[in-house]
């Protein structure tokens, strides 16, 4: 496919949707601030794609009333469905880079990525499904890097902040001359006095997820990896649910994606030879009181054993708000709790120095993760494939191997993410 044939910069796919609604509010606030820092630039040329058209030439019509004095062109609308592959192909000839936001992503991704790989369209997504991520990564790497189209799932608050986060703790650590050697890592999340919810979405995927953990298993035995090499003793375990006075919490061991994409940055960074080095880490979740703790414990115990049930997925999935205790909704999160959300990632690394044991603090903090740092994240990741596609590989990658080499991390930080070292000890 020639490249004079992609007349849209950006498809954004999925628009219509929940989390795609919000990617798209993003994308014109982040365009609008470019175009407007560089005016003698080319307009981005972009397309909102669903398989509604009613609810697209919705979302079209309010767009076009606050793009009528707007730097921003007015979008495209695109109908394509998964279930018709003929209209994701016409989709991804048009695009340059696709942001994919319809999930559950093991039910609908696949056809997306299949698409984009025949038609020569550089991929990101918003996925935290580590099923997804590893399947298209084993199935579809080789042929991405032989098409030098460029394939990076998990772009937003799953998994980036973690997988960037840790890249530039290593950068840190080897910027006081030290050779990194584990790092930890703590994630907070700080919630109002309205609390917080997540749509249903995410629980769906959470859910499907759980069922089949044991086709994940499957998946990584059929494969050989190469191994990470170990540096330094071994990083032992936090013992779940034991207070951490280094956080003031007590921890439990993150058990989303982010920790399967961080082991495949660095499997990743080894294949690439990025020069970047590894690590053993651990990642952990801070909770603030024993009572949370046990809550989250119990839910997770019972979802584990009703997903791998067809009755017990009805339920799950029927009733939301009763098996997560109010935290997964069909309505999603009102504005009010998005606003007072927010997060942080702490890293606690370890490298050594000559004969010296040095230990650095990192932080990686934002606002709201799934509804406000997700968007944030993905558009600058799909602003950074358009604008600097000669300094990224090509294949099926994470955030920081495709990325490592880019400007992403100042726009990250100019966009509302912040990286930061709070202290440092040695």
């Amino acid at each position: 496919m020639g490249e004079q044939q992609k007349d849209l910069d950006f498809v954004i796919f999925g628009a219509t949707g929940f989390t795609g609604k919000l990617v798209v509010e993003e994308f014109y606030r982040a365009a609008q601030y470019y175009q407007n820092s560089f005016p003698n630039a080319p307009k981005f040329t972009w397309a909102i794609a669903g398989r509604s058209e009613k609810k697209l030439f919705k979302m079209a019509n309010i767009i076009s009333i606050t793009t009528s004095s707007s730097s921003v062109r007015q979008p495209e609308m695109i109908i394509a469905d998964v279930t018709r592959p003929e209209t994701l192909d016409v989709m991804a000839k048009r695009a340059k880079v696709l942001i994919a936001c319809v999930g559950p992503f093991r039910l609908y991704g696949e056809p997306v990525v299949k698409a984009c790989l025949e038609n020569h369209t550089d991929y990101v997504d918003i996925t935290g499904e580590t099923e997804f991520i590893e399947q298209i990564q084993i199935k579809y790497h080789e042929l991405a890097k032989t098409s030098n189209v460029t394939i990076v799932p998990a772009c937003g608050f799953d998994c980036l902040p973690a997988d960037y986060g840790l890249l530039y703790t290593k950068q840190q650590m080897e910027g006081i001359n030290a050779l990194p050697s584990s790092v930890e890592l703590f994630y907070h999340f700080t919630t109002g006095p309205s609390g917080t919810t997540l749509h249903y979405a995410t629980y769906e995927s959470a859910v499907l997820s759980i069922q089949h953990i044991d086709d994940l298993r499957k998946l990584r035995a059929s494969v050989t990896r190469l191994r990470v090499p170990k540096i330094g003793p071994e990083l032992k375990k936090i013992p779940n649910g034991r207070w951490e006075k280094r956080v003031n919490g007590y921890v439990t061991p993150f058990f989303f994606a982010d920790p399967a994409v961080i082991r495949l940055s660095q499997q990743l960074d080894i294949e690439h030879k990025s020069d970047v080095q590894p690590v053993q880490f651990s990642a952990y979740l801070v909770i603030p009181k024993l009572k949370y703790l046990l809550e989250l414990l119990i839910c997770y115990k019972v979802a584990s054993f009703l997903a791998h049930y067809s009755w017990g997925r009805w339920l799950l999935l029927k009733f939301p708000r009763v098996f997560s205790l109010g935290f997964f909704s069909q309505e999603g999160p009102t504005l009010e709790q998005i606003q007072q959300t927010k997060f942080e990632i702490s890293f606690y690394a370890r490298g050594y120095s000559k004969e010296l044991i040095e230990t650095i603090v990192t932080q990686v903090a934002g606002p709201e993760p799934g509804y406000v740092t997700t968007p944030i994240s993905v558009v600058q990741c799909a602003f950074t494939l358009l604008l600097e596609k000669t300094k990224i590989p090509a294949g099926v990658l994470t955030c920081s191997v495709a990325f490592g080499k880019t400007e992403l991390l100042k726009r990250l930080m100019k966009n509302g993410l912040d990286f930061k070292i709070p202290h440092v000890r040695t």
